[in-house]
């Protein structure tokens, strides 16, 4: 099984890195994320989730992920520091590489299922003493977890009193309410846990709030006001979302 594996990354970096530049080229769609143009972004999901113009073709980057991006090369200066205690949940490829090369020594990934991170991590029981990180990135994860407010007051323990987090959800519905039925529901033999166990809403926000975080919530249009630019970076789509940037107070007791 792990040489099957090893096959199946090794074929999808072939077709990423050489087949995609030669099969969608163009000009018309640009990803800040990999910084190449193309004909067009692939499509994500099926369903009601099912969205147009969602994939990078090179760096597989989604909607969410060029939105923080542009979010983080706004504030790079500001956030992030040579070996500070940083933890990325759930990492993108792309992400990870770039928060390396800010960080090095100091930078931990994690996720609960995968093998290829440095910590295996429950983000509803970190194994974190109080006040440990200076930042978490944690993207459209909590949707996954079966008690997100626990998840979020785990966030906000670890977290040292100053430090920020960037998670975001995606936002789905007028108000968040939990799923009849998971949106993503595993076959028997899978032992990964059901996906989106929940409808955001914009009451996300109160959420963070009640935990203690001090919330700013950045749409799009606060990212890149030029229209035809959001549509060149794939980032005005309804199902973009919002990049909510959480601090735990100065004076804050975990």
């Amino acid at each position: 099984m792990q040489f099957l594996k090893s096959l199946e990354v090794r074929f999808r970096s072939w077709r990423n890195n050489v087949i995609s530049p030669i099969k969608y080229r163009g000009d018309a769609v640009h990803c800040p994320v990999c910084d190449h143009s193309f004909s067009h972004f692939l499509p994500a999901g099926s369903g009601e989730r099912a969205r147009p113009g969602a994939v990078c073709p090179l760096c597989r980057s989604r909607e969410r992920d060029r939105l923080s991006w542009l979010f983080l090369q706004m504030r790079k200066t500001e956030l992030l520091q040579k070996h500070m205690q940083f933890l990325h949940v759930a990492p993108e490829p792309r992400l990870s590489e770039f928060f390396f090369d800010a960080i090095d020594e100091g930078y931990i990934t994690a996720d609960l299922m995968r093998k290829d991170v440095m910590v295996r991590l429950d983000v509803q029981d970190m194994l974190y003493p109080n006040e440990t990180m200076d930042a978490i990135y944690c993207n459209h994860v909590f949707q996954d977890v079966p008690d997100d407010r626990k998840a979020i007051a785990e966030c906000y323990r670890v977290l040292r009193p100053g430090a920020w987090a960037v998670v975001n959800v995606p936002l789905f519905a007028e108000s968040t309410s939990e799923a009849n039925t998971p949106g993503n529901v595993r076959a028997n033999w899978d032992k990964r846990p059901d996906e989106h166990v929940r409808n955001y809403g914009h009451d996300y926000r109160q959420r963070l709030e009640e935990a203690g975080f001090i919330t700013e919530v950045f749409s799009p249009e606060d990212l890149e006001p030029d229209l035809q630019r959001r549509e060149r970076f794939g980032i005005h789509g309804p199902r973009t979302g919002y990049v909510h940037f959480v601090r735990k107070p100065v004076a804050a007791n975990a």
